[in-house]
C-alpha cells in the first residue's frame, strides 16, 4: 500500500497514479505465482530454509532499495522538477521483489509446518498458529507502516520497516536449523536399504 500512494502523492494527472497502484498488483501476483511454483518444485532439492531465507530477506531489501529510491523522488519535487517516467517505473520494479517474498512465504510456511508437525498428529493447530501469527504481524505491519508514513513520511516508515523486517530474517538465519530431509537423502538411504536387503538374502541363500 505504501507504493501505491507514493504514486498517487504528488502526481499531476489522478489517471497516472490510478495505472501504476493497478501494475503495482499485476506485477506482484505475476512474480508470487512464478515464486511459489519455484518453491513447490524445488524446495525437496535445495532445502526449505534457503528459499525461506530468500523470501525474508526480500522484505528488508525492497525496503532499502525504496528508502533510497523515495528520496530521490522527494528531491527532484523540492527543487520543483517532474519525477521522471524511469523513476517511476524502477519505484514499480521493486513490487517484483514483493511478489516474491509473497509467493515464498504463502508457500514455505506451509511446508516448514508441516515438517515441523510430522509425526505429531497437530498439523492443523500448528498451521492454524502460524497462519494467525502471520495475519497479525501482517495487519500491525500495515498499521504501523502507514502510521510512520503519516507522521514521519515515507522515506522514514520505509527505513524504519526495514530495520524491523531483518529481525526475524536474522532470527530464522542463525536459530532455524533444515527442516527438510533432502531428496538426495532419501535416496541414499533407500540405496543404503536395497543394499542391506540384497546383503542378507544373500546370506540366507549361502
Amino acid at each position: 500500500p505504501l507504493v501505491m500512494q507514493t504514486f498517487a502523492v504528488g502526481m499531476d494527472h489522478p489517471r497516472g497514479g490510478f495505472l501504476l497502484s493497478g501494475m503495482c498488483i499485476i506485477v506482484a501476483q505475476i512474480f508470487m505465482v512464478g515464486s511459489a511454483k519455484v518453491c513447490g518444485d524445488y524446495s525437496g532439492r535445495w532445502g526449505r530454509k534457503k528459499l525461506f531465507l530468500i523470501g525474508m530477506f526480500s522484505v528488508p531489501l525492497r525496503c532499502l532499495i525504496l528508502y533510497s529510491l523515495v528520496g530521490l523522488k522527494d528531491s527532484i519535487e523540492a527543487a520543483g522538477n517532474d519525477v521522471p517516467l524511469a523513476l517511476e517505473i524502477i519505484i514499480l520494479s521493486t513490487q517484483i521483489l514483493d511478489g516474491v517474498g509473497a509467493g515464498v512465504f504463502g508457500t514455505m510456511y506451509i511446508l516448514v509446518t508441516s515438517d515441523i508437525a510430522a509425526g505429531t498428529g497437530r498439523f492443523s493447530l500448528t498451521l492454524g498458529v502460524t497462519s494467525a501469527a502471520m495475519s497479525i504481524g501482517g495487519t500491525v505491519s500495515g498499521y504501523l507502516g502507514q502510521a510512520l508514513a503519516q507522521d514521519l513520511g515515507y522515506q522514514t516508515a520505509f527505513m524504519m520497516l526495514c530495520i524491523l523486517s531483518l529481525v526475524p530474517a536474522l532470527a530464522y538465519t542463525f536459530l532455524m536449523p533444515e527442516t527438510c530431509v533432502m531428496e538426495n537423502e532419501v535416496k541414499n538411504v533407500e540405496v543404503s536399504n536395497m543394499e542391506s536387503i540384497a546383503q542378507n538374502e544373500e546370506r540366507q541363500v549361502v
